[in-house]
């Protein structure tokens, strides 16, 4: 978060589109408040961004800003992390830990993929969240506990409430205040703009003079649809300024894009003709974005040869939902 301790504006940091510009509103109105806020936005748009926006403008700005990804938490330990533990709390618990939430008290605590919590902790969660206070793993004491909470997921909460993934009560406690990303290629108009901050910081980064982007790469990059998000072009941007001298030219950002725009190629067969079968547009679509992603999960397992954790990290999902994924699909590990 180097940028927002630079002190730069929303706007200098994620564009200046009519959607950014109605999330800074929302912004500047919840941030004086203890509401709790979800953010909602796929992987990649800047969820946590907006958690440390509403931070920084807080009156607890002067507070500790602690940052969780839930999906990447084991479940073993998600409720140790939480809440801590005490001494003899369990087999390798030597003495007292303090949990995220005493880490983050008098601040904001930002739990990230909020929807890969176990249902068991969800419980405890809302129980803490209702009570004020916490309970260490092992411990009888409750501690008081003063945190400001701002929870994040890719996936939609209300859905995952009517599929009995995620607690309807914990959900309604958490939604005070809720804050959608549009994904970037519903936002086109900061592209150009993303791209530019990225260029520069790349150029500072490696010591080059790239000097902006031809017309024909500015075209590329606005038509292209972006389902990575703002890190998807951030990275793109970044190897482009590595490849070119001067001006980055369509060849240094077409190859890198059109890697992402042929990943259908991974599906050996689409089942199109179930359109002549009697089957609608949604099902077809539904069994092609499943038959997709089978093998999209696969390809990656098989180039980190078997290992689930840097898959996640990868496909850039949380370990649970690519275990569920794996359950699902019949995949071997």
């Amino acid at each position: 978060m180097k940028a927002v301790e630079n002190g730069l504006s929303l706007f200098d940091l994620m564009g200046r589109s009519y959607s950014i510009q109605q999330i800074q509103r929302q912004i500047e109105r919840v941030a004086e408040t203890n509401f709790t806020i979800i953010v909602q936005g796929e992987t990649g748009t800047g969820k946590e961004l907006i958690a440390q926006m509403i931070h920084d403008q807080s009156p607890r700005a002067h507070k500790p800003f602690i940052a969780v990804d839930c999906g990447a938490l084991p479940d073993s330990i998600v409720e140790s992390e939480l809440f801590g533990y005490v001494k003899g709390a369990f087999t390798g618990a030597d003495g007292r830990r303090a949990g995220l939430f005493d880490m983050a008290k008098g601040g904001t605590l930002f739990l990230d993929e909020i929807g890969n919590i176990s249902t068991s902790v969800q419980m405890k969660f809302l129980r803490s969240l209702q009570e004020r206070c916490i309970q260490p793993l092992g411990s009888d004491t409750s501690i008081a506990t003063d945190v400001r909470l701002i929870v994040a997921s890719n996936a939609i909460l209300e859905d995952e409430v009517s599929e009995g993934r995620f607690r309807a009560d914990l959900f309604h406690r958490l939604n005070e205040f809720k804050i959608y990303l549009l994904p970037l290629r519903e936002r086109k108009d900061d592209i150009l703009f993303l791209a530019e901050r990225f260029r520069r910081e790349t150029n500072e980064e490696l010591g080059k003079e790239v000097i902006g982007f031809s017309a024909s790469a500015q075209t590329y990059m606005t038509s292209y649809d972006w389902h990575g998000n703002v890190r998807e072009l951030r990275n793109a941007v970044r190897r482009a300024v590595l490849l070119s001298q001067d001006i980055i030219e369509l060849k240094h950002v077409q190859p890198i894009l059109g890697r992402a725009t042929k990943a259908a190629d991974v599906c050996q067969s689409l089942p199109v003709s179930k359109l002549y079968s009697g089957y609608g547009l949604r099902e077809v679509v539904q069994e092609a974005t499943a038959h997709l992603e089978k093998a999209l999960i696969e390809h990656v397992l098989e180039e980190t040869k078997g290992n689930k954790s840097q898959a996640a990290k990868r496909l850039q999902i949380g370990y649970k939902t690519l275990y569920r994924k794996l359950q699902e699909y019949g995949i071997q590990g």
